[in-house]
């Protein structure tokens, strides 16, 4: 019997801090929220992503020298938390509750 297939959701933090970027940046991070999916499912991260694990299931994809994303992952749901530089990820980590919460 195989495992049901896992959820992907975005919080609403990540939502609004998405929506803050232009639509070139947009499409970066849809492309790394696509190759994030894959390390997921496949275990292997593609060249030039960069995972790191921040403990508590919590785990960082560096898109570039600038811009993480970091997403949550359980049993059968990935969330992705927050988008941004370093010092936003670094006060996003600090409302990691809240923001699991939504």
């Amino acid at each position: 019997m195989s495992n049901p297939p896992l959820l992907y959701r975005r919080t609403h933090a990540f939502l609004r801090q998405y929506e803050d970027y232009a639509s070139g940046v947009q499409e970066q991070i849809e492309q790394t929220l696509f190759q994030i999916r894959d390390y997921v499912e496949r275990g292997q991260a593609p060249y030039g992503l960069r995972i790191k694990s921040l403990g508590r299931n919590l785990y960082e994809a560096r898109m570039d020298i600038h811009l993480r994303i970091v997403f949550f992952k359980g049993k059968d749901i990935i969330k992705f938390i927050c988008i941004g530089n370093h010092e936003d990820v670094r006060l996003c980590l600090k409302n990691i509750k809240d923001l699991l919460r939504n």
